[in-house]
């Protein structure tokens, strides 16, 4: 049974800042550079499968799919895989593999075969 979410990050979570936490379209963070840096650098080429647990609202998974790449999304606040999910619709010719709720504690649900996962 999958633990229950810690009130601290869920009450962080339903405020609804975390899609833009990384930056917006043309204007990314720092952070949000570094992180694509290293995917480049470590991941294999496409097609790959890659499992972004924790992946918010698709910040990285998005562009990964983009690139070529089968995603699934995995992240534990029900807001962020919608988000995910509605964002992967409006790029109906590379939308992600999958995207369900769950955390990094239980992957159990996530059955399959990666190449990569990211967090």
């Amino acid at each position: 049974m999958p633990e229950a979410l810690d009130p601290t990050i869920a009450a962080h979570y339903a405020l609804g800042q975390e899609g833009a936490r990384l930056g917006s379209p043309g204007r990314p963070t720092l952070e949000a550079v570094r992180t694509r840096v290293l995917l480049a650098r470590h991941l294999p080429d496409p097609p790959a499968v890659v499992l972004d647990v924790g992946g918010g609202t698709g910040v990285y998974a998005l562009p990964l799919a983009q690139q070529g790449y089968q995603v699934h999304l995995i992240d534990p606040w029900p807001g962020h895989v919608e988000a995910a999910a509605h964002a992967s619709a409006g790029q109906p010719d590379t939308r992600l593999a999958s995207t369900q709720v769950g955390d990094a504690r239980h992957l159990a649900a996530a059955t399959g075969v990666w190449t990569q996962s990211c967090c």
